[in-house]
């Protein structure tokens, strides 16, 4: 133990140092950003999800009514595992060191904590870490069902259709329900992104990606943001390479409060 250690070895971080990794993430990860934040002090958080609502039904004159479709509920239970990011200082390089060290160290573990998690965010299969938006159950749209992810075809084998190939990303707003649309957005990775800012109208006017110039790097797909995630896949066979939708409303990351240091 040394001085910077109470008796057991250990200590919540400083605010300063906890709001930094926090800070950080949302810069790293684009779901971090978009997805729907959730604190809790357990190890396992849950919420009662209303899958299915009521339906009206029309009575004529003179006829008896009756019972209409109950609301339907399903439970989500999302579980929080530990991470750790563990570098290793000697106490006189801390001492000695014209860098601030210490601050560069929080950086860097907020860099890590973000990497980390941000990829599990989409690709994680859920055991012993986040479960990502591509691990679920996938259908075609049109028997999509709760509790999986729909998805449309690119019209092409590993790419998107010669002809008209915007059409297909045209499908991929229109598969989400209208309530959901006003918070959507796009997300994919710069490769694909490349690819789809060449996309034009049909008549070969206009490009479909319009720059915001208000941003450093920013802009809107079909009238919809555009986020970048380095984690989400490359245009490929029966690859997952662009997601759009709501994410608070589809995706929640439970965070346990507080982080504790250890310095030995």
């Amino acid at each position: 133990m040394n001085t910077g250690s109470d008796p057991d070895g250990g200590y919540v971080v400083i605010p300063e140092m906890d709001q930094a990794i926090d800070r950080i993430a949302p810069t790293v990860a684009a779901m971090f950003r978009l997805a729907n934040i959730v604190e809790t002090n357990s190890a396992k958080w849950e919420k009662l999800v209303k899958t299915a609502g009521m339906a009206m039904r029309r009575v004529a004159d003179g006829a008896t009514g009756g019972e209409t479709t109950e609301p339907k509920y399903a439970k989500v239970a999302i579980e929080v595992f530990s991470a750790e990011v563990e570098p290793w200082v000697y106490n006189e390089t801390l001492q000695d060191s014209f860098v601030d060290l210490e601050t560069d160290l929080t950086d860097e573990a907020g860099i890590a904590f973000a990497e980390g998690a941000g990829a599990e965010f989409i690709t994680g299969n859920g055991v012993g870490k986040a479960r990502g938006i591509t691990s679920y159950t996938t259908v075609a749209d049109a028997s999509w069902t709760w509790g999986s992810v729909g998805y449309t075809v690119s019209g092409a084998t590993a790419g998107f259709a010669a002809t008209s190939p915007s059409d297909k990303l045209i499908d991929l707003v229109t598969a989400l329900k209208p309530k959901y649309r006003n918070n959507a957005s796009f997300l994919m990775n710069d490769k694909t992104l490349g690819i789809v800012r060449q996309m034009k109208d049909a008549s070969g006017s206009y490009y479909l990606w319009q720059a915001d110039p208000t941003k450093p790097f920013g802009g809107t797909l079909l009238g919809y943001p555009v986020e970048i995630d380095a984690n989400v896949a490359d245009i490929g066979a029966g690859a997952y390479a662009i997601a759009f939708g709501d994410f608070k409303r589809a995706y929640t990351i439970v965070n346990h409060v507080g982080t504790p240091l250890i310095r030995d």
